[in-house]
C-alpha cells in the first residue's frame, strides 16, 4: 500500500445482423496484422462486416466501410498513446464471426471492441452500445466508450444495453459493441461519409478505451519488496502471466535494507494474472502481495506472502461457498508446457469431489468453487495435484457474512504436517476468530489445540478428524477463551493442515482476514508489507511456545534505507503484541519487518485500514528466509 493508495460478467435489425450467425461452425482464424510491439494491455479493434458482407446498405453508405475507417482511426490514437492494437481486419476482408474471435482470443487480447453502424427505421437515430448479459466488466467497458462517444458526436442517446452477440458471447475478455449512428436515418447517413465525424467517433472509442483500461475502479494490487541485504541492491524482475497466457516483465531495483512498493495496476491494468518476482543478481529478497478492492462480492483488502517454489500437490484447509461466501482456486503455471490440473475437493460430511482443470504454458486460471457440481452450498478443503509443477493461492469473498462484507486471500501449502503454529488471534468484542483444519489423509487424526494467552496460561482442546474432511473451530467458543488475545499451536496425530480466519468489527472496520499455518517456531521472520499512514493500523503478533523467556528484535526497514529498532520481552508459553503506530518515528509510515528472536518464536503481521472508500482488515503469516524467487497465484487489476 502506498503512496496514495474477478469478467463477461437492441434495434431490431442490427441484432439480427449479428444473431443470424450465432451458431456459425468454428472454422480456422484467418491471419491479421500483428499487434504493435509494446507491454500492457493488448486492444482488438474489429471493424464489423468486411469483403462479401457489407453490413447495413442504405443511402448509399455500406457499412462495412465506415465501420472500418473509424476502427483505423481508433488504433492510430491507441497507439500513438502507447497501447498494442490488434485489428481483425485492415482492409475489405470476409471474416465469419468465429474467426473474428478466434482472433483475440489466440492474441490474449485484454479487450475487445466491435464497432459497427445501425440499421431500422428511416427514423431511428442515435448511439447505442452493447455488452454480454450480466457482464459487470462489459459493462463498465461500454459505459466508458458510450460516455464518450456520445459527448463528442451528440447524436440521440440510446443508452448502453446487454445483447448475446456471438463477438460479444464467445470472445475470452471483456468486450462491448457500439452502434456509431443509423444508415437508415438519411442525416446521420450522410455524418457517415465525412472524415470529421468519424474521426469522432474514433476519438470517443479510443477514449472510452483508455479511460476503462486506467482505471477499472474494482481492485488495486501491489507488490511489497524487502530486501534485508546491509550491503547489495537486488535487481529484480517481475514476470506477469495473465489467464490468456501473455507474458510481460518489469524490472526494478531495490536497494540494501529497505523495501519497495510496486503499484501493479500502472504496469498491468484491468488483468486477471499471477506473477513471479526473481531477484536475479543472488541477492535474496522478500516478497508480498496486498490487494484492495471494492465490486459486486466484497470491500476490503487481502494480503498473502508469495511461494518460493512451484510444486505438484498444494494444500488448503479453509474454503465455503455457504454462509454468504464465495470461494476461488487460483492456479499458476509458470512453466512453457500446457498442464493438467485436478482439484480434490474435502468437505465437513466427509463427501470427496473432484474437478480438472487444463493450464496454458506461462498463464493462470482461476476455478470459481460454486460452479463445481455438489459445491454450491459446502464447507470444504482443497488438495490441488497437478501434472507439472503449479502455484496455487486461494481467495474468498463474503458480500453479506453475518453483515460483513469482504475478503481474503491465502497461499496454499505444499505438504501436510503434525504441528501448526498460528500467532494472531482475537476474541474479544466483535472478533469472530475459527481454526480451520484439513485431514488429507485416509486415517482419522487426533488433535490437540493448545491456546496461548498473555500472562502464560494455556488452555488444551482435543479433537478427532475424520480421513479426508475437515474441521471448524470457533475459537471465541472454548471456555476461557471469550475475551482474550490468544496463539494456537496444533498438534496432531497425523499430518494436517491448519488455518485460521477472523470476522472482526475493529473500531468500526468490518472485514475478514486469513493465514495459514507455519510448521515451527523461527529464530528469524521476515515480514515485506507494513504501512501506518493514510488510515492504516499496522500490529506484529509473537508467539513464545516454549517454555523458557525470550526477546524480540523487531527492526523496521523504511524506504530510504532508515532502519528503527523494538525490543521486546516474550515470556514463555505466551503471546505479545505490537502496534506498530505506537512506534516513535514509525506514526506514518511504509515499512518492512525484520523479527529476531532469542528463542524461537512465531511472528505475524496484521493490518486494519479505511482509505478511499475500501476499509478492512488483511493478515500475512511472516517468512523465515529471503530467497531468489517469489510466486503469487492470485492477483487482479481490473
Amino acid at each position: 500500500m502506498h503512496g496514495t493508495r474477478h469478467q463477461k460478467a437492441t434495434c431490431a435489425a442490427a441484432a439480427a445482423l449479428i444473431l443470424a450467425t450465432a451458431f456459425a461452425p468454428r472454422v480456422a482464424a484467418q491471419s491479421a496484422p500483428a499487434p504493435m510491439p509494446g507491454r500492457g494491455p493488448l486492444v482488438c479493434l474489429d471493424p464489423g462486416h468486411g469483403g462479401d458482407d457489407s453490413g447495413a446498405n442504405y443511402n448509399g453508405v455500406q457499412e462495412k466501410v465506415p465501420n472500418l475507417d473509424i476502427a483505423l482511426r481508433t488504433r492510430k490514437i491507441l497507439e500513438a498513446n502507447g497501447y498494442a492494437v490488434l485489428m481483425t481486419r485492415t482492409g475489405d476482408q470476409t471474416l465469419s464471426l468465429q474467426q473474428r474471435c478466434d482472433i483475440a482470443n489466440n492474441a490474449g487480447s485484454t479487450v475487445f471492441v466491435a464497432i459497427h453502424n445501425n440499421a431500422y427505421l428511416t427514423t431511428s437515430e442515435g448511439t447505442e452500445t452493447y455488452a454480454y448479459y450480466d457482464s459487470e466488466d462489459g459493462r463498465r467497458l461500454a459505459t466508458a466508450i458510450h460516455k464518450e462517444v456520445v459527448s463528442r458526436i451528440k447524436l440521440e442517446d440510446r443508452g448502453v444495453k446487454e445483447a448475446g452477440f456471438y463477438v460479444l458471447k464467445h470472445t475470452d475478455m471483456t468486450s462491448a459493441l457500439i452502434e456509431g449512428a443509423f444508415l437508415t436515418n438519411a442525416v446521420e447517413a450522410k455524418m457517415l461519409e465525412d472524415p470529421k465525424f468519424l474521426q469522432k467517433i474514433a476519438e470517443g472509442v479510443a477514449a472510452g478505451i483508455q479511460n476503462y483500461l486506467r482505471d477499472p475502479g474494482l481492485f488495486d494490487e501491489y507488490i511489497l519488496m524487502m530486501n534485508p541485504d546491509a550491503e547489495q541492491t537486488a535487481d529484480v524482475e517481475i514476470t506477469y502471466v495473465t489467464e490468456t497466457g501473455r507474458k510481460d516483465v518489469q524490472k526494478v531495483e531495490v536497494p540494501p535494507l529497505s523495501r519497495y512498493t510496486v503499484h501493479v495496476d500502472e504496469e498491468e491494468p484491468n488483468e486477471a494474472l499471477s506473477a513471479a518476482v526473481a531477484s536475479t543478481n543472488g541477492v535474496p529478497i522478500v516478497a508480498e502481495r496486498a490487494m484492495y478492492f471494492n465490486f459486486s462480492q466484497g470491500r476490503g483488502g487481502s494480503d498473502a506472502q508469495g511461494t518460493t517454489t512451484p510444486a505438484c500437490a498444494w494444500y488448503l484447509a479453509e474454503g465455503s461457498t455457504d454462509w454468504g461466501f464465495e470461494t476461488y482456486v487460483c492456479i499458476q503455471n509458470p512453466g512453457d508446457s500446457a498442464n493438467t490440473v485436478t482439484a480434490h475437493f474435502m468437505l465437513s460430511n466427509g463427501k470427496n469431489i473432484d474437478a480438472d482443470l487444463s493450464l496454458k504454458p506461462h498463464s493462470r486460471c482461476t476455478l470459481d468453487c460454486s460452479t463445481v457440481a455438489g459445491l454450491e452450498k459446502a464447507d470444504f478443503s482443497t488438495t490441488v495435484t497437478s501434472h507439472l509443477p503449479v502455484v496455487v493461492e486461494r481467495a474468498m469473498y463474503f458480500k453479506n457474512h453475518a453483515g460483513i462484507s469482504g475478503g481474503h486471500a491465502s497461499a496454499a501449502v505444499t505438504a501436510p504436517a503434525r504441528t501448526w503454529y498460528l500467532a494472531e488471534g482475537y476474541t474479544g468484542k466483535g472478533f469472530d476468530t475459527y481454526v480451520l483444519i484439513e485431514n488429507p489423509g485416509g486415517t482419522n487424526a487426533s488433535v490437540r489445540l493448545d491456546y496461548l494467552v498473555p500472562g502464560g496460561k494455556v488452555i488444551t482442546t482435543r479433537e478427532e478428524i475424520g480421513p479426508r474432511t475437515r474441521k471448524t473451530i470457533h475459537v471465541d467458543e472454548v471456555p476461557g477463551l471469550e475475551a482474550t488475545d490468544v496463539s494456537v499451536a496444533v498438534s496432531s496425530s497425523v499430518p494436517v493442515v491448519a488455518e485460521r480466519s477472523m470476522y472482526f468489527n475493529y473500531f468500526g472496520i468490518t472485514e475478514g482476514s486469513n493465514s495459514v499455518g507455519v510448521t515451527s517456531p523461527a529464530s528469524q521472520w521476515y515480514m515485506a508489507e507494513g504501512f501506518t499512514a493514510q488510515g492504516f493500523d499496522t500490529y506484529i503478533l509473537l508467539e513464545n511456545p516454549g517454555a523458557v523467556d525470550g526477546h524480540a528484535k523487531v527492526d523496521f526497514l523504511l524506504p530510504d534505507g532508515t532502519v528503527k529498532r523494538v525490543v521486546l520481552p516474550v515470556p514463555a508459553a505466551t503471546r505479545r503484541t505490537l502496534k506498530v503506530n505506537t512506534v516513535d518515528g514509525l506514526g506514518a509510515a511504509e515499512f518492512s519487518t525484520h523479527v529476531t528472536c532469542t528463542v524461537p518464536m512465531v511472528a505475524e503481521r496484521s493490518m486494519y485500514f479505511n482509505y478511499g472508500g475500501k476499509f478492512g482488515g488483511h493478515n500475512a503469516m511472516g517468512t523465515t528466509e529471503p530467497a531468489l524467487t517469489w510466486y503469487f497465484a492470485e492477483g487482479c487489476t481490473r
